[in-house]
């Protein structure tokens, strides 16, 4: 494989990267506002960009293995700014889908506490009894 090649792979992963942040934005946005059916659409995007790294980077694997050691080093020190530039977006990725993680926690404990609550609730009322129901003394469609 030659640098050329590699060189386009790794700008198309950048290109791939900038897409991905973009619909992580996205995925943010519909946690806030509580849109189940947009968040699924998105993750299905998310899904499918994700996909085209990983074939990206099976590809580019491939073609690295071919390589000589002495080449890898020359490559690579010549592509140290694409890697650098990779790295910087994925560490912005990783932080956003952990602030997403955190907003979905913290909404799964706000629901399994009303939960309880509704639960512990319907404990006290069976206290005090379900009254009986009034029947009509008169006989009809009351």
């Amino acid at each position: 494989m030659e640098e050329a090649k590699i060189k386009a792979i790794l700008e198309n992963k950048i290109t791939l990267l900038a897409k991905l942040a973009g619909q992580m934005e996205k995925q943010a946005k519909a946690v806030d506002q509580n849109d189940p059916s947009s968040l699924t659409q998105i993750l299905d995007e998310k899904e499918a960009v994700i996909d085209s790294l990983v074939s990206d980077d099976q590809e580019l694997e491939k073609g690295v293995a071919l390589l000589d050691e002495k080449i890898r080093v020359v490559i690579a020190n010549k592509l140290k700014d694409l890697g650098a530039q990779i790295e910087s977006e994925i560490e912005k990725i990783i932080g956003m889908e952990n602030d997403c993680e955190k907003k979905l926690l913290n909404e799964k404990f706000e629901l399994l506490e009303k939960m309880r609550s509704t639960r512990n609730g319907r404990t006290l009322l069976k206290g005090y009894g379900v009254s009986a129901r009034i029947k009509p003394k008169i006989s009809g469609s009351i």
